[in-house]
């Protein structure tokens, strides 16, 4: 198979970028709230922004948000394309061994005509 790192490259990032999006779709307001809420870097960045206005830009917890959207995807991207992997590896062994059978019956009967 010519080129099977690029389709599987590809399948990755393709997959990341659904799965991205879903949770960015359907989590996002909830994410951004728990950050908001319950994240001591973000408490801290309050603490220092309001001692020091130039440390930290305002974008924090959306920079946060998206590196937290980027990491379960590329996770759930590799979960998907492993399991998918695993899949059609337990298709192929049941194929090969149902040919296997079917080749033994199928020479059996044929090893009798010959007699």
């Amino acid at each position: 198979m010519l080129y099977k790192s690029a389709r599987g490259l590809m399948a990755w990032f393709t997959l990341f970028f659904i799965w991205s999006a879903f949770v960015l779709w359907y989590h996002g307001v909830a994410l951004l709230q728990f950050i908001m809420h319950d994240s001591n870097f973000y408490a801290f960045s309050l603490a220092l922004r309001q001692t020091r206005s130039d440390m930290l830009p305002d974008a924090l917890p959306v920079v946060l948000l998206v590196m937290l959207v980027l990491a379960v995807g590329a996770f759930l991207s590799s979960v998907t394309v492993a399991m998918i992997n695993a899949v059609a590896f337990l298709f192929r062994t049941a194929g090969a061994l149902i040919q296997a059978q079917f080749s033994q019956i199928h020479a059996r009967r044929n090893t009798s005509s010959f007699h």
